[in-house]
């Protein structure tokens, strides 16, 4: 390996060698287009400079392809900086990928380079064909990275796609001309503005983006602006459907770039906390403030009711994380995350998919998806997960399965459980369960809606709750659940208020609901007091039978009852009870270790000797011993 530069490579054709050139790089150039227009001022190809400036060998551009990239390593880089004569922090500025790999070579030591296309390389296209030969002096084309804001060539009103290579259409379709679409550079400048002023408007216009696109592809009756726009900017002969798909990033850009204002407006969150009042909304319906906002700010009055039902999907996705951050702050990092299930299909598969399905005689709009991998892996397991859902949901009515139900061998409980938890699921998976269960994956524990479907069931079967009465009819554990519900009604999830609604529970109802079962320590109280107002009249309790009514209450029966608990409580704690030691203060005999009937009949001879009160205790006299049960 020389340590000099290589002799300059000789010219193809005969004409006089060019001397040296110093060739200054655009901004935001990819590494290949830079070093294509290197090449070209000296009447060669890329493919002949570059192996012959680097010294290693004519395999560097395998599968050489206009849209790829060029990675070189620090000698390499060394190399072209001494031929281009520009130094190499100008050329590490100007070119995004200057320094993004540091490719090794076969011997370990010296010069190389790695060339990548597809996938693994950041989107790239033409620059504006009218800037760059103003820039360079030259026709010879230049390619860009692309980003969202650079796509626009404001002064010549075009649009940079950056998908050349797909075929299937018009040969030139790699910029289109905006002209006669004032909106489109109306929201290059509002994009601009954005960038300048809001440090995550990048990371918001990704999340506006998905949404959009979205939106885009439910290709709504009432939408007119797109399909405008698109046909505004058709070239002759294009086919519609597969122009439709090159130009949605385009297309759909300023709705994009609105939405990404409203995202990143702080009133946004906070009139969204005032609407959700801290609870994660279940759908966007529960966020009015926000679907009527997008809906003034896209110019499309009827969105609001469209996607008022939407139940999945980054913009729902976003809110949720918008009230969590309110009560937790590390909720905030995940304020921009956007899930692979919600990233919008790169438009070159959604080409390859629709010439596809057009060679095989498919309608396109319905096309098959494609899926590779893990992600076919998956949306099988889902299918059979799927399948016993909906033989479940037809066999309860519901999906509020426990975590460890298993329905016909399959843990149905643990599978559901886990796509709750799983916030990106596709919006398709989504949808296949709301039509079995609405309320599959609730914002609230699944445990309260299991205890929801049984007063459902409950209402249905016997005509009625009746709140008003203490949910007289039903089970024990659900009418405390109910009213328990009815009692902090207020602070429910609008969306636990509506269902509650529909079962009969309405606000005014649950006002006038009345506990399953009396407040003990209340109606201990009140039982006490009519035991006090009928020892004062007879002199004692014993006298109270089965039958005896004090105050609407039957003491004599109660009595009874609290007798047999005491007697329970002494065999195993050896004392008295508390409820037991304040019935002995207004009676010590109340309940003695003989029978009832020999204390009826000694209070009765006692009255004859002495005054009635005489055998009250003393305020101030203890309370009488504990006595063992009679046997």
């Amino acid at each position: 390996m020389h340590d000099s530069l290589p002799p300059q490579p000789q010219p193809r054709t005969a004409a006089a060698r060019p001397g040296p050139v110093r060739l200054a790089p655009l901004r935001g150039e990819t590494n290949l287009s830079y070093l294509d227009r290197l090449a070209d001022r000296y009447r060669l190809g890329v493919r002949d400079l570059i192996p012959a400036l680097l010294q290693v060998g004519g395999g560097l551009f395998k599968g050489y392809r206009t849209d790829g990239e060029v990675y070189l390593n620090a000698e390499a880089r060394a190399r072209v900086s001494a031929f281009s004569r520009v130094p190499e922090e100008i050329l590490q500025r100007a070119l995004p990928a200057w320094t993004a790999q540091e490719p090794v070579s076969p011997d370990g030591a010296g010069a190389a380079g790695r060339f990548r296309f597809g996938a693994v390389v950041p989107s790239a296209g033409e620059g504006c064909r009218l800037c760059t030969p103003a820039r360079t002096g030259r026709t010879k084309p230049a390619r860009l990275y692309l980003q969202p804001h650079t796509r626009i060539c404001p002064r010549h009103r075009r649009w940079m796609l950056g998908t050349h290579w797909i075929d299937g259409g018009p040969a030139d379709t790699e910029q289109i001309d905006l002209t006669g679409l004032p909106e489109m550079l109306a929201a290059h400048r509002r994009h601009l503005d954005l960038l300048r002023h809001r440090p995550d408007a990048t990371r918001a216009f990704e999340v506006a983006h998905a949404v959009v696109v979205s939106w885009w592809a439910q290709q709504w009756p009432e939408e007119e602006q797109w399909p405008h726009r698109a046909r505004q900017t058709a070239l002759p002969g294009a086919d519609p459907g597969w122009w439709r798909l090159l130009v949605r990033d385009a297309v759909t850009y300023p709705e994009t770039v609105a939405l990404a204002s409203v995202l990143t407006d702080e009133r946004t969150g906070q009139r969204l906390l005032a609407d959700t009042n801290g609870h994660l909304p279940h759908t966007l319906a529960h966020t009015p403030h926000l679907v009527t906002r997008l809906a003034r700010v896209t110019n499309r009055p009827w969105l609001a009711e469209q996607i008022a039902s939407t139940s999945a999907g980054p913009l729902l996705l976003w809110a949720q994380h918008c009230v969590r951050a309110d009560a937790d702050t590390a909720a905030a990092d995940r304020l921009w995350t956007l899930h692979m299930a919600h990233r919008p299909r790169p438009i070159a598969r959604e080409l390859t998919a629709y010439r596809d399905a057009a060679s095989k005689g498919e309608n396109a709009a319905g096309g098959t998806r494609l899926h590779l991998g893990l992600r076919h892996t998956s949306d099988h397991a889902f299918t059979t997960g799927l399948a016993h859902a909906r033989a479940y949901a037809a066999a309860h009515g519901h999906l509020a399965a426990p975590i460890g139900e298993r329905f016909n061998g399959f843990a149905l409980g643990r599978w559901l459980s886990n796509h709750r938890k799983f916030p990106a699921m596709p919006p398709e998976h989504v949808a296949e369960l709301e039509t079995l269960d609405p309320w599959w994956r609730p914002p609230w524990t699944v445990m309260w809606q299991r205890s929801y479907y049984e007063a459902r069931d409950h209402a249905r079967a016997r005509g009625g709750l009746r709140p008003e009465h203490g949910f007289p009819a039903t089970s024990f554990g659900l009418g405390e659940w109910l009213y328990n519900q009815c009692t902090g009604y207020d602070e429910l999830h609008p969306g636990q208020q509506r269902l509650l609604a529909d079962i009969g529970l309405t606000r005014d109802s649950a006002r006038a609901a009345r506990p399953r079962r009396k407040h003990m320590a209340t109606h201990f109280q009140r039982v006490l007091a009519s035991a006090r107002a009928y020892a004062d009249t007879h002199g004692t309790l014993v006298n109270a039978t089965a039958d005896t009514v004090q105050d609407g209450l039957k003491l004599g029966q109660w009595l009874s009852n609290q007798r047999s608990k005491d007697r329970a409580h002494q065999l195993r704690h050896g004392t008295p009870s508390p409820r037991a030691l304040a019935l002995s203060a207004i009676d010590p005999w109340w309940n003695p270790p003989w029978t009832l009937e020999w204390q009826r009949s000694w209070h009765q001879a006692h009255n004859h000797v002495q005054p009635a009160t005489s055998w009250m205790p003393r305020p101030d006299s203890p309370a009488p011993p504990a006595r063992s049960p009679r046997g």
